[in-house]
């Protein structure tokens, strides 16, 4: 990935707004603009580098947070705009996200400690840490085909292994993982709030 060169978060609003110029849902423009402020930042970090599991971790975020927006061709637009104007490839992430979801449905709890070691390797002196690589990991472990979905316990240490593996810290991860899942919950409801609106408002 090549890092942006753009000075300001004025510069990159006004890119994204020239590549997606229609008017985003109210509850959706939250969402576009702390990841276009987040992906803004992290283009200047010397020590930042996209790899697969931060492409998952961003792929997820944006699909749940995108769920139900309307019109639906307007999804990947939105997508390539926020990456665009940051310098970063959706292309690029979408690929790498597709990657590690196909292997890690492969992985067994013996090969899964190696494999991420592997990634580590990639990703070497680059490991910023943002809530976005914590998603990844919550993304990963959850496609894990070893671990039972409602195996509280197994999920957690093997979150918390592959956080070690990385070098990111635990409790910070496992505190992004919690905002998000609480946030999802909001964002969920406030879709259903809005769906029975409009149904009794249709039936009027």
């Amino acid at each position: 990935m090549a890092l942006s060169v753009r000075a300001t978060i004025s510069d990159s609003k006004s890119d994204f707004h020239k590549e997606f110029p229609y008017v985003i849902p109210p509850i959706y423009r939250k969402l576009a603009d702390e990841l276009l402020v987040e992906l803004h930042l992290l283009s200047h970090q010397e020590s930042f580098s996209n790899n697969l599991v931060f492409s998952t971790g961003l792929k997820e975020i944006y699909e749940k947070f995108t769920n139900g927006y309307e019109p639906n061709e307007h999804i990947s637009k939105l997508f390539n705009a926020i990456c665009n104007c940051n310098g970063f490839n959706p292309s690029e992430i979408n690929s790498m996200s597709e990657q590690l979801s196909s292997k890690v449905k492969t992985l067994t709890k013996e090969t899964l400690d190696s494999y991420m070691q592997v990634i580590k390797d990639k990703i070497k002196d680059k490991d910023y840490y943002s809530r976005i690589n914590a998603i990844g990991i919550y993304k990963l472990v959850s496609q894990l085909t070893y671990i039972d979905d409602s195996d509280i316990k197994e999920i957690e240490n093997e979150t918390h292994k592959i956080s070690d593996i990385l070098g990111y810290q635990y409790s910070r991860v496992e505190k992004d993982i919690s905002l998000y899942k609480s946030n999802i919950d909001k964002m969920r409801q406030a879709l259903e709030i809005i769906a029975l609106n409009s149904t009794s408002k249709n039936n009027k």
